[in-house]
């Protein structure tokens, strides 16, 4: 592993972590709790309060998550913002979509209105974490431009 691929997995995790903590004190969290799938006594059992959160296992979950955008980035060849863009968005698109609808399909701890919105809003935040990814891996490289001039 290059430092550059380094650098871009830790600057895609701590991006990926801030808008996924954004999303979901602004939009999610209270969402989740106004809709919930079942009952509150069944929640409070379910997830630790954040008190009692575990860190490295969120440290751990974060760096993966972070790591594995900027290796699915890498391998796809995207090296500038826009098209960091591109390939986040199909990927997020179809690893949630697998990751939310087995849940909704498996378990009793989703309703299609919390899978739908959480299956948009982490998409969301991987297509930008992407981006950053692939900025990062495109930074220091000299962009060669194509120009091609067809005569009729």
């Amino acid at each position: 592993m290059s430092r550059k691929f380094i650098l871009a997995g830790l600057i895609t995790t701590v991006v990926l972590f801030v808008l996924n903590a954004i999303v979901f004190v602004a939009y999610l969290d209270s969402f989740f709790h106004s809709h919930p799938a079942v009952s509150k006594d069944f929640m409070d059992k379910l997830y630790r309060p954040q008190n009692e959160l575990i860190i490295w296992a969120t440290v751990l979950c974060s760096v993966s998550i972070g790591f594995l955008v900027t290796t699915v980035i890498y391998w796809s060849g995207a090296r500038t913002f826009v098209a960091g863009m591109k390939s986040g968005f199909i990927f997020g698109l179809l690893f949630l979509c697998a990751v939310d609808m087995g849940l909704y399909a498996s378990t009793n701890n989703f309703t299609i209105e919390g899978a739908l919105l959480d299956l948009l809003s982490s998409t969301a935040t991987i297509t930008l974490s992407s981006a950053v990814a692939a900025w990062v891996l495109g930074t220091g490289k000299k962009q060669i431009i194509n120009l091609e001039f067809k005569t009729t």
